[in-house]
């Protein structure tokens, strides 16, 4: 028999405030209602809330109210709440509490509404293969791990998207961080809730599902995904020219991949993926024009035309001759050329990303550098010695190629405070100048 307890949310013992929920018992499993109030244990009496707590009895009217309204829904469906499983239980009590009407309807058709409810199990596999569909293979990866996590922590496939609330999310971040083996765990778990609040957000705008903004758990009022702050990418350029400079063997494995990073660097911080997939036919008298692979909406892509310097010149001079318009300029993915599977196209290129990257590590241990290079490491360095060199945020953004200028001012974040110091120097400099000046007159 299904039974009701008022009490404050027992599964996060670590916050000093916790929700007052109606917890809801049946067959030995255990599920909690929301009601509102986020309060202390001495705010809190057992029954009701606290004359310490702001008007609390209007509150405490508003609570019974609600306590009221999900007894009786166990009360009118006395005769059948055994075959119910609690999740169908829960979702009546929430139809209730919502209409904040006793609606005494008839319980075969409730049950049936009930079974409509949208589960992240199949809503999810929805959103997955839509996304597979537009050939952005790694975010689908992503959201199919999401959808997993969430459903093994709930402990079931059953899990609704409107249960995916403001509390759900809290334990399933303490969770995830506690079982994480990874350093960065913050930024998995970032990963992952994003794909989460994508398919929330996709089914918001579903007009066949029952999902609604009142179901949204993200935003200013709801869970904030946090992300743990990364390092520092960009490097000195005298650094990267070590790099560039770096003596390998003609034709050899660190000789190619020298080559790639010198491109990449001198293109205005070219993607490696653009870099990878780049054609014949985009070269064009002297100039490289081509539009980024790895925007979502080609029809938006910004097109690069960007001349090309002397120095990556003399590299094409070795890769572009003898093929055709139609052919890779570089050698990385020259075997996918006529492949058709987006699926196998995308997994070999990410382990060719990852080959170079290991490769480029080796080459920058080899000239002494301490820091870990990545295809990265050339891109933020390109816009930070930009910014070093007067070059404005704006136009350092649309050389990167970012739609987005809040983008540009993720790259910056970490320069930004060393430009200032600089500038605040040359105007302390200036006032010692005059301070020189008048003590000699």
């Amino acid at each position: 028999m299904a039974k009701l307890k008022l009490m404050l949310d027992p599964r996060n013992k670590k916050r000093e405030k916790k929700p007052l929920v109606i917890r809801v018992s049946h067959r030995d499993s255990r599920e909690y209602i929301q009601l509102g109030p986020v309060l202390t244990s001495q705010m809190w009496n057992e029954t009701q809330v606290s004359p310490k707590y702001p008007n609390s009895v209007k509150m405490n009217a508003r609570i019974m109210k609600k306590f009221s309204l999900a007894s009786d829904v166990l009360s009118d469906h006395n005769s059948v709440i055994k075959k119910l499983k609690i999740h169908e239980i829960v979702h009546l009590i929430n139809l209730s509490l919502e209409e904040n009407d006793n609606k005494k309807g008839n319980l075969k058709e409730t049950i049936i509404d009930t079974s409509k409810q949208t589960t992240l199990k199949d809503y999810g596999a929805l959103v997955v293969a839509k996304t597979r569909r537009t050939k952005t293979n790694r975010y689908a990866d992503s959201e199919e791990a999401a959808i997993k996590h969430l459903l093994k922590f709930h402990g079931n496939d059953k899990l609704l998207i409107s249960e995916i609330n403001l509390l759900f999310l809290e334990n399933f971040e303490a969770h995830y961080i506690k079982n994480c083996q990874k350093d960065d765990s913050l930024n998995g778990l970032a990963l992952y809730l994003r794909s989460i609040r994508k398919i929330m957000n996709v089914a918001i705008k579903d007009p066949t599902t029952e999902v609604t903004m009142q179901h949204y758990s993200f935003g200013n009022h709801g869970y904030s995904i946090r992300k743990s702050s990364t390092e520092k990418r960009a490097i000195d350029l005298k650094d990267i020219k070590k790099i560039i400079d770096f003596e390998a063997k003609e034709f050899s494995s660190a000789w190619h991949h020298k080559n790639y990073f010198t491109f990449y660097f001198y293109m205005r911080g070219m993607n490696f993926v653009d870099v990878a997939f780049l054609k014949m036919n985009k070269i064009r008298n002297g100039r490289l024009v081509y539009k980024r692979r790895k925007t979502k909406h080609a029809k938006d892509s910004k097109l690069f035309n960007i001349e090309i310097p002397t120095k990556i010149k003399k590299i094409l001079a070795y890769y572009t001759e003898g093929k055709s318009p139609n052919d890779f300029v570089f050698p990385i993915m020259e075997k996918y050329l006529h492949v058709k599977d987006q699926e196998i196209i995308d997994k070999a290129y990410h382990g060719k990303l990852k080959y170079h990257n290991k490769s480029i590590n080796k080459i920058a241990k080899a000239v002494g550098l301490e820091t870990k290079v990545t295809t990265y490491v050339a891109r933020h360095s390109f816009a930070t010695a930009a910014l070093h060199n007067g070059v404005s945020k704006a136009e350092i953004g649309d050389m990167l190629g970012h739609a987005d200028y809040n983008v540009t001012e993720t790259y910056m974040k970490d320069l930004l405070p060393e430009r200032l110091d600089q500038a605040a120097n040359k105007v302390f400099d200036l006032t010692d100048k005059e301070e020189k000046v008048k003590k000699k007159k």
